[in-house]
């Protein structure tokens, strides 16, 4: 048995509940680590991150936390909706939602930290005893901030945090129109476990959105593209 079939044996994982995706990635996610799903606008990188939450949420018994830093949650909520998931139901007790939006004069006042955020999720972690937390939109933060040494310096208090409180994250950031990182975070895709890349582009004049797995540290995965759908109840 090779090193790498070794490993992907003992790595724990927890499903999506994305049927394709958990036979495709082996069963999942890297449990207690971090994936990072990256994708132009309107891609999915929110719908999966948030089917995935629901679906540990209600099948799973794995409370989670949602932190939007780009859309309101009002919004996230209709969108939901749309696919017919109970999310008022589920925050009550499984599922909290943070807005974690910023003005860019708070941020570029030099004062910004994600400290005083990180302090209230790891309070809320405790209190649901959360498994999933999504950090959805995290780019937008990043090209707020303006400084390169500003941006390493929250990741990696995100990451030490994610480790030291042995969550299960995904974290979504936009690609720009060439398909490279729209702000200088391409250092993220070498911390975390996990890639996920979504793309949606024309072929023969008709929209087709395909899913990629880029990385997926100690796991074998099926690799190359793989055409996307969105049904009524989801992806």
């Amino acid at each position: 048995m090779t090193a790498r079939k070794s490993a992907a044996r003992h790595l724990s994982k927890l499903v999506t509940g994305i049927r394709g995706f958990d036979q495709l990635s082996r069963g999942g996610l890297p449990r207690n680590r971090t994936s990072l799903v990256m994708g132009g606008p309107g891609t999915g990188k929110t719908v999966f991150a948030l089917q995935t939450l629901l679906n540990g949420a209600r099948e799973g018994k794995q409370p989670g936390i949602f932190v939007a830093f780009e859309e309101a949650p009002n919004e996230i909520f209709a969108n939901a909706a749309s696919f017919g998931w109970p999310l008022s139901a589920l925050t009550r007790s499984a599922v909290f939602f943070l807005d974690a939006r910023l003005s860019p004069g708070v941020v570029q006042s030099g004062e910004f930290e994600l400290t005083g955020m990180l302090a209230v999720l790891e309070a809320k972690k405790k209190q649901l005893g959360a498994a999933w937390i999504v950090l959805d939109g995290i780019d937008v933060l990043l090209a707020l901030l303006r400084n390169p040494a500003a941006e390493m310096r929250e990741i990696y208090r995100v990451r030490d945090w994610l480790a030291r409180n042995g969550l299960t994250a995904i974290v979504t950031a936009k690609l720009d129109g060439d398909s490279s990182p729209a702000v200088n975070y391409g250092f993220m895709q070498f911390m975390v476990d996990c890639v996920i890349r979504f793309d949606r582009r024309l072929e023969q004049g008709v929209p087709v959105r395909r899913l990629e797995i880029t990385k997926y540290r100690g796991s074998d995965f099926s690799a190359g593209e793989f055409p996307l759908s969105f049904g009524s109840h989801g992806m």
